[in-house]
């Protein structure tokens, strides 16, 4: 089994780094424009996986809400008032 050292890894993250600004055709920009590409790459990555986050929570609330114990006239008044049902209602 090969040692796994510093410049390994650095080798190895170099050559990620430069797949991904030839695949992206990075290297033909500036600093400046690499900069601000990324830049906005990462805020989108971060709202994409923020609200899929929220998009997640909300639909296994909504799927544990729909299957709870209870009649649906209940659960349809509760809702439409504010409430969120619960058993002991």
């Amino acid at each position: 089994m090969r040692k796994l050292s510093f410049s390994h890894i650095g080798t190895w993250i170099r050559s990620k780094i430069f797949l991904y600004n030839v695949t992206y055709g990075l290297y033909m920009l500036d600093w400046w424009e690499r900069y601000l590409f990324n830049t906005i790459m990462i805020l989108l990555l971060c709202v994409l996986c923020y609200n899929g986050s929220r998009f997640a929570v909300e639909s296994l609330e909504r799927i544990i809400w729909n299957t709870s114990a209870g009649s649906h006239e209940d659960k349809f008044m509760n809702m439409h008032m504010g409430h969120h049902y619960s058993p002991s209602n």
